[in-house]
């Protein structure tokens, strides 16, 4: 029996991935994912990240990268309100070929977020992240890219499962980023990822110190 409390079978199996069966799981469940997801399970988190960002970043014309972006539920709200310069990165070509078909991405990069981005330094205004620092999928080590491809005084928006922001190092990775002069934290808040759901993570806003 699973010692995590997830609000279904389909998010427990997501939090207990390994990193081989994570394409797969995907890629299996990619075109019901939004269904499960909003209409099934009330997923509120990237709706009440897009209203985080939007708030640190009322500019429309700002440029984003929606990081671990799946079929690109945080990314249509932002294209609803008018931002237009967003760009995405996955691991699963089946959640981004959902993604692509949305029509509101610049760019959609296949990639595993261990690994560098694709990105030039200091290019984006904003990151968001909403669903990606959980379980059974990816730690703190992309902070250290995500940093490197903000612009100076740009947005890191995420959520981080409460779960594992000591356990697998979040909060000792943000600390050092703050120590380093790297980032400052803006806002931390806790928050439920579901409708009336009960209190999961971390809605975390850092700000890349200008240089």
């Amino acid at each position: 029996m699973s010692d995590i409390n997830a609000p279904s079978e389909f998010v427990d199996a997501a939090y207990h991935l390994e990193d081989d069966d994570m394409v797969e799981f995907y890629r299996k469940w990619a075109a019901d994912y939004d269904h499960e997801m909003l209409d099934k399970l009330g997923y509120t988190s990237p709706a009440s990240l897009a209203s985080i960002l939007i708030e640190q970043l009322p500019d429309t014309a700002s440029t984003i990268l929606d990081l671990g972006c799946g079929t690109g539920l945080t990314c249509r709200l932002l294209a609803e309100r008018g931002y237009s310069r967003l760009d995405g990165v996955d691991i699963s070509t089946e959640m981004l070929q959902v993604a692509r078909e949305r029509g509101i991405y610049r760019h959609l990069l296949t990639g595993d977020l261990n690994d560098p981005l694709e990105r030039e330094s200091d290019s984006y205004d904003g990151v968001v992240s909403s669903g990606t620092f959980t379980h059974g999928h990816v730690g703190p080590e992309p902070l250290d890219e995500v940093f490197r491809v903000l612009k100076p005084g740009g947005i890191l928006a995420c959520t981080v499962h409460v779960d594992l922001w000591e356990t697998k190092g979040f909060e000792a990775k943000f600390t050092a980023l703050v120590n380093q002069g790297i980032a400052s934290l803006i806002s931390k808040d806790e928050g439920s990822y579901y409708r009336d759901g009960p209190i999961e993570g971390w809605f975390c806003v850092y700000k890349k110190t200008p240089g």
